[in-house]
């Protein structure tokens, strides 16, 4: 193996070592994840990565368990062990020894960008539950002391959203993805996906930002990546305290709603959008401890997003302003 190449995440260091013969193309994306390269670390690596070229991989267990498929990826389950492969290449990854090895087929290296992400980002987050660190699919923006997650699945408009916010002043912590864990101020998000990526057939809404080629995305469209960092790169954060939850997805109507929502049906959306294809019994019970935790902390909105959202989401600041008053008013008169 080479000389190991070293990443920080916030209070954790990752230790990856490459065979001379594997392809370097690792840096990249994990700074997409929010991981920086560094040459300075004061302790042992929390988590350890070995990258090897085909050669000797291992099999997949026959008695694993598949766990999800999706994107071309397959996750099997083996006990304390667990199997990530595009059907070539064989990610082994052994969380509660925060270790995993990569085992990568040359074709690995064709497969779409989309694929190559998606395939460390799955590995890294299984390694990061046993570490604390649960993932949602949110987009994650702060306003002072107010911090805000838009929840839903892909296409629920949490960029359009996170976008306007910034555009209105707000700090962004990430789109798409956030983690959550567990600290002495509550339940924190801590920044995960940097790049922020739009509808292709929306660019011109975003005419003031530079955009990146068209890509394929998981549901068959285009995508362009928004380049929020060289407009607002003063208003990046890498974690914050969330204060909201909105559950965001679009309606056909005309004007939105944002109605409150109650912790059972919140609860439920959530270990939706937490990748249940990464749960397991040994870090089940913290993660559901995590989240209960989260919505004791925040206040929970539905936001039904019409057609006045889509024309200008700054539009949802006016409408949580609203619901607070609205609430507060609830509850001084029912004292």
């Amino acid at each position: 193996m080479t000389e190991a190449d070293f990443y920080c995440f916030h209070d954790l260091t990752l230790e990856v070592r490459r065979s001379p013969r594997a392809e370097d193309r690792l840096s990249g994306l994990f700074e997409g994840l929010s991981w920086i390269k560094t040459t300075r670390f004061e302790r042992r690596p929390d988590l350890r990565l070995r990258v090897f070229n085909d050669g000797n991989k291992p099999r997949v267990p026959s008695t694993a368990h598949e766990c999800f498929r999706a994107g071309g990826l397959y996750g099997f389950d083996a006990n304390s062990d667990y199997y990530l492969t595009d059907g070539s290449s064989v990610f082994h990854l052994q969380s509660g020894h925060g270790r995993g090895n990569a085992y990568l087929a040359q074709p690995f290296f064709s497969k779409s960008a989309l694929v190559q992400q998606n395939f460390w980002s799955f590995g890294l987050l299984k390694l990061l539950r046993a570490k604390g660190l649960y993932s949602l699919h949110a987009a994650g923006v702060t306003n002072k002391d107010h911090g805000l997650l838009v929840i839903g699945r892909s296409g629920s408009g949490k960029s359009t959203l996170a976008i306007g916010l910034i555009r209105a002043g707000w700090d962004y912590l990430s789109d798409d993805a956030v983690l959550l864990r567990g600290s002495a101020q509550g339940v924190e998000a801590l920044a995960l996906r940097k790049p922020f990526y739009v509808d292709a057939e929306r660019s011109a809404d975003y005419a003031d930002f530079s955009l990146g080629e068209e890509i394929p995305d998981s549901d068959g469209g285009k995508r362009r990546r928004v380049f929020i960092e060289r407009l607002y790169c003063d208003q990046q954060v890498s974690q914050c305290v969330p204060r909201f939850l909105i559950f965001s997805h679009i309606t056909s109507q005309d004007q939105s709603e944002l109605v409150p929502m109650d912790r059972v049906r919140a609860l439920k959306v959530l270990l939706a959008e937490s990748a249940p294809q990464l749960f397991d019994t040994n870090t089940m019970a913290r993660h559901l401890e995590v989240l209960k935790k989260l919505l004791q902390q925040t206040i929970a909105y539905e936001l039904k997003a019409g057609m006045d959202l889509y024309r200008a989401s700054t539009k949802l600041v006016r409408l949580l302003e609203k619901a607070e008053k609205g609430r507060r008013w609830c509850g001084s008169s029912s004292n």
